[in-house]
């Protein structure tokens, strides 16, 4: 069991704190609107410029979930991204087919898929563990199951932020995410004040994929592979005592079930 004591959504539409719980609590419906510039304030505006909207998209989800009183040498890292930085592997791949073959230093810097885990613990000032993780659309499930493993084989805050972002063409033909969306859990084995619930790993499973209990986020969670995670926030977001079915490998399902 795991204790999730904290949560954060960004996403178009989603992203003033309050109304994303609102949403997310089932009290009004999700509408889409553009996602403004995002400005993750623990980055320098130096840094900033050189940073992707991937990589600001994570940041600003992780940002809001460090408390004042943390050890930072106990706070580990989870970052999952299905396919990582598409609009760095559109520039690369474009640089690539140039006769010069040119790639700039801040592109190639920006090119390994660990570049927001970077980004992260230097801005964050953290040196604990941070793992990097793409699982395809099983992305959410496998990213967790690492965060709540390492949560109860290795004592002591985990943040877990899965994110993705749409790519440009040509390659938005082959990987069409409809939307950009972050989500970040604070997990751990001890209740902070504020805790949504606890989550514990059930196992694989064949039933259909949860859907989202506000049916207006259904767009929003089969449009792009973090949306996957809605209704587990959801369940946490409403306090609600239940069983999730989330993508898995091999076009399972696996069951996570949230209590309080």
């Amino acid at each position: 069991m795991v204790y999730v004591n904290g949560v954060s959504v960004i996403g178009p539409g989603l992203t003033d704190v309050t109304q994303a719980r609102s949403i997310l609590r089932g009290e009004q419906h999700w509408q889409h609107a553009a996602l403004p510039a995002l400005k993750p304030a623990m980055l320098p505006a130096n840094e900033r410029r050189r940073t992707t909207t991937l990589i600001k998209l994570a940041l600003q989800a992780m940002q809001g979930l460090l408390r004042e009183n943390d050890d930072l040498g106990a706070v580990s890292s989870i970052f999952a991204s299905s396919d990582g930085d598409l609009e760095i592997v559109d520039k690369m791949c474009r640089a690539l087919a140039r006769q010069d073959k040119l790639v700039s230093p801040t592109v190639f810097h920006n090119s390994v898929h660990n570049a927001p885990a970077g980004y992260w613990s230097i801005a964050a000032s953290l040196p604990g563990a941070s793992t990097s993780i793409s699982a395809a659309d099983a992305t959410f499930m496998v990213g967790l199951m690492e965060a709540m493993t390492k949560v109860l084989t290795d004592p002591g805050v985990v943040l877990y932020v899965a994110y993705d972002n749409p790519a440009p063409e040509p390659l938005f033909s082959k990987r069409p995410f409809a939307f950009p969306l972050a989500i970040a859990l604070r997990l751990g084995t001890v209740a902070e004040p504020g805790v949504l619930g606890t989550l514990t790993l059930k196992g694989e499973t064949d039933k259909p994929y949860t859907r989202c209990r506000n049916l207006s986020l259904e767009p929003l969670r089969e449009g792009v592979p973090p949306g996957f995670g809605l209704p587990l926030v959801e369940a946490l977001c409403r306090r609600a005592r239940m069983e999730v079915d989330l993508p898995y490998l091999s076009g399972k399902s696996y069951a996570v079930t949230v209590s309080h």
